[in-house]
């Protein structure tokens, strides 16, 4: 592992809320595929995937079991929301991960720290390695706690959301 990874396993873990069990699975988490091919390493590509699916999972059964008049219509615009690149970006900015990003030399260069979809594809795998690590409830916690801090400061617009960002801030505060 990075030497300079292992340095910054901590701050990590607090900034996000979770110890892992296996360090090795934050470390692929923000390994960027320029970096793992410049260093012959696995990208963070895998676990991307994987938590695209536990995100879109996790959400849908949040907004399920949230309001049970919330119709197709209403989650689905909501969710496509709240799994979208963009709402990914925004949690990964609000939990500064660029900065611990490996990246190749050019990707560094050309500001790949700071790119939304870096950013977002970083914030897919992060959730994939949380739920490797620990299953589903602690990648649940993570995933709701993110989303209520961004909305706190940020409402939906429309009635459905609005409801919706209530009874997440509510649930964070139990």
């Amino acid at each position: 592992m990075h030497h300079l990874y292992l340095e910054n396993l901590q701050e990590i873990e607090q900034l996000v809320g979770y110890k892992f069990n296996n360090p090795h699975l934050l470390f692929e988490a923000f390994t960027h595929s320029s970096y793992a091919n410049e260093n012959f390493l696995t990208s963070n590509e895998r676990l991307e995937f994987l938590g695209d699916i536990v995100l879109g999972f996790i959400v849908s059964d949040y907004l399920f079991s949230l309001k049970p008049e919330l119709n197709e219509a209403d989650m689905s615009k909501i969710r496509a929301y709240l799994i979208s690149k963009k709402f990914l970006c925004l949690m990964s900015k609000k939990l500064l991960l660029g900065r611990f990003l490996l990246l190749g030399k050019g990707e560094r260069l050309s500001g790949g720290d700071s790119k939304d979809s870096i950013l977002a594809d970083a914030m897919e795998a992060l959730i994939g390695a949380i739920y490797l690590d620990g299953g589903i409830a602690p990648v649940k916690d993570f995933i709701l706690r993110i989303i209520a801090e961004i909305f706190a400061s940020m409402p939906f617009p429309q009635q459905e959301e609005q409801d919706f960002l209530l009874n997440l801030q509510n649930r964070q505060s139990l």
